[in-house]
């Protein structure tokens, strides 16, 4: 059987970027760096403003999952992603855009709400903060699953900001069970530290189930193991999984695999936007293990196309050349 690489499942979400200033962000009291999620009434009207202020500096097809998936797909590698959107504009866009780089697209389109859509919000230091209305995107459904597509792949991929929701988060476990049942290998990226914070119980759940491979962020591994030095989050989080990544900006990254912790530094660049730097990462790393590449070189290969990402507005190149240059290094 020709085996799907990754089958991903997370919020179909539209991303539009802004650029505003550290004092705009300050009384939006939003925690600089992080995501939170917002009401489609002050979600609405914030929109508003910013479009008629500023101007949208980039919009795109986003969500965690699905940017990762994008990149892969870009990659050259059979990917497939389960999302919700409207049968809206914005929803039809976000379907087509997926299947034009070559992903299979299980996308459920649903007549009632709206298409999700995180206001992105760059401050001029380059870093990015989330304000999401989720909309249909959190009404995702265990209907919508297709529980053959996940036993035909090699890995099930599914994405911490599903626990921020019952039903997205009853959807998940769903999905796990099925992949224990099968031996389909699990990968989980915690996502972001508000939302391990906010919904942590939730999150313990989900990783309880145990996961081939743990991505996250170094905030998050700090969150997720209540520890303040990698050694003890890497320790806590090899308790559910024996692949644990954690990221760590300018400082590269850290793998915790059979008991030893490897780290890689990172080029430095002048970043222009961090959106997707994480996304970028775990799909250049997934990538890189699946030509058998060491987990050093794994590790360079997801710095430097993390470094890449994050010299372009968005979280997604322009042309599919961008691509191609990064992947022929491999």
């Amino acid at each position: 059987m020709n085996k799907t690489f990754i089958y991903g499942i997370g919020n179909a979400l539209v991303d539009s970027e802004y650029k505003i200033t550290d004092e705009e962000l300050l009384k939006l009291n939003l925690e600089k760096g992080c995501m939170e999620l917002n009401d489609i009434d002050n979600h609405s009207k914030l929109s508003n403003e910013l479009k008629k202020k500023y101007g949208i500096v980039k919009m795109m097809p986003g969500g965690s999952v699905a940017n990762s998936l994008y990149a892969l797909a870009q990659f050259g590698q059979n990917v497939t992603f389960t999302g919700r959107v409207s049968k809206d504009n914005i929803g039809a866009t976000f379907e087509e855009s997926l299947k034009f780089v070559g992903m299979q697209s299980a996308i459920k389109q649903v007549d009632n709400g709206i298409t999700g859509e995180c206001i992105v919000l760059i401050t001029p230091d380059h870093e990015r903060t989330m304000y999401t209305y989720l909309g249909v995107s959190s009404n995702l459904s265990i209907e919508d699953i297709s529980k053959e597509a996940i036993i035909k792949s090699e890995y099930l991929l599914i994405e911490g900001y599903l626990v921020t929701s019952d039903e997205t988060n009853n959807v998940a476990k769903y999905c796990l069970d099925i992949a224990n049942e099968n031996n389909i290998k699990k990968i989980i990226t915690l996502s972001d530290p508000n939302v391990v914070n906010f919904f942590k119980d939730n999150m313990m759940e989900l990783i309880n189930k145990k996961f081939d491979i743990i991505f996250c962020n170094k905030q998050e591994a700090y969150n997720i193991s209540s520890s303040d030095n990698i050694d003890a989050a890497a320790k806590f989080l090899n308790k559910f999984s024996n692949e644990i990544i954690i990221t760590s900006g300018s400082n590269g990254a850290y793998v915790h695999h059979n008991n030893t912790l490897t780290h890689v530094s990172c080029d430095e660049v002048i970043p222009v936007d961090l959106t997707g730097a994480g996304d970028m990462f775990l799909a250049a790393y997934l990538l890189s293990k699946a030509k058998n590449k060491s987990i050093t070189e794994s590790i360079k290969f997801a710095n430097k196309c993390s470094g890449k990402i994050i010299q372009n507005y968005g979280a997604k190149f322009d042309s599919e050349g961008e691509y191609k240059v990064l992947y022929s290094d491999l």
